[in-house]
């Protein structure tokens, strides 16, 4: 009979489901295949889409923005792209396919988010880009990550921050402390991003577009004269 118990005991273990150990693997695909992944300097991999253009030319970065992936772009970056850049449009970890846990990150990873950016840089440079012309668009947090980036990287020349913030998930701009020419666009009805708007007209290098109801981020493109702003301050900036 303890026989029997025992052996009950053994079936009833080997039923249960044994739970895999976690790997840093790519998500699974939820649209195109990327053009290719990248490792950051911390470890994560970077899943992205590359719009390549001719040996030398000007590179831009797009960035989404929280709980979004690189598919918002992809009009936008083949636009740019007949335009003559060559583009990156990367999942920012923790999104699309690339690695990360979003639900357990805390404000220091979503600082580290600008090690993804310039895992991007490299991969341009790679590419043929002329890296030492690089812009940067960023959407609602990825306007604060393109801001920030471009603090500390030189080659960066502008940025165009589409609805940014004082703080998104504890990464925090000072509007004082970029000294390059740089685009914001926020609209009115969008009330954080108008207030961090005015914040960044005391900083003489930013350029501040506001609309009256054209909503937050890449919603704005629906405001039609937005795309031809932004490709004129590239093409005068970059």
């Amino acid at each position: 009979m303890k026989a029997l118990a025992i052996l009950l005991l053994i079936l009833i273990a080997c039923s249960q489901p044994i739970e895999p150990t976690p790997q840093p693997t790519l998500k699974p695909p939820a649209g195109a295949l990327p053009s290719g992944t990248a490792t950051t300097q911390d470890g994560q991999t970077i899943a992205y889409q590359m719009y390549a253009n001719k040996a030398g030319s000007p590179a831009i970065i797009l960035i989404h923005q929280l709980r979004r992936s690189r598919a918002d772009w992809d009009s936008v970056a083949k636009w740019l792209q007949k335009s003559g850049y060559t583009v990156i449009v990367p999942d920012l970890r923790g999104h699309g396919q690339s690695t990360g846990n979003l639900e357990t990150f805390t404000p220091e990873d979503y600082n580290k988010i600008t090690n993804d950016i310039a895992a991007m840089k490299s991969v341009l440079e790679n590419q043929g880009a002329n890296v030492k012309r690089t812009g940067i668009i960023g959407a609602s947090i990825g306007a604060n990550i393109a801001y920030n980036y471009a603090i500390t990287e030189p080659d960066v020349k502008t940025v165009v921050l589409l609805s940014p913030g004082l703080e998104y998930r504890g990464i925090v701009i000072d509007t004082s402390t970029l000294g390059r020419p740089f685009l914001v666009v926020a609209s009115q009805d969008d009330n954080y991003s108008a207030a961090t708007a005015q914040e960044f007209k005391m900083n003489t290098n930013a350029n501040v577009k506001m609309y009256e109801d054209a909503g937050h981020a890449t919603n704005m493109f629906s405001k039609k004269d937005l795309a031809p702003t932004i490709l004129s301050w590239l093409q005068e900036n970059v």
